[in-house]
């Protein structure tokens, strides 16, 4: 009975681990517009939205660094076709606006970090 239990618990926690890899090094997908967000993270928070007009994707909004530690908060858009765009706030208080359009597609994964 022993042996089953540590043999069931060696499996469980193989199996555990396997999945948190695999979640790990899946990539971030693409928003599709319509669609917003509004991340937090430690030292930074944005705020955007994804609009298409006639074929083309707007991405606008705003980035904030909110933590006095010598860092710049970043918004990265990288769309499905053209030039990946970022757009940082740097100073603690700092807040940066920005818009961008790209031509023909309807997705860019968009992303808030610290640099």
């Amino acid at each position: 009975m022993k042996r089953a239990r540590t043999w069931i618990s060696t499996l469980t926690g193989t199996a555990l681990a396997a999945g948190l890899v695999v979640a790990v090094a899946a990539p971030a997908s693409a928003d599709r517009c319509p669609s917003a967000r509004e991340p937090r993270i430690d030292g930074a928070r944005a705020s955007w939205r994804l609009e298409c007009d006639l074929g083309d994707l707007k991405v606008h909004g705003w980035v904030d660094d909110t933590r006095p530690d010598a860092k710049c908060a970043v918004v990265r858009i990288d769309p499905d076709a053209g030039e990946t765009r970022e757009f940082e706030a740097c100073g603690a208080g700092t807040r940066k606006t920005f818009s961008v359009t790209y031509d023909h597609i309807n997705s860019a994964q968009v992303t808030l970090r610290l640099r």
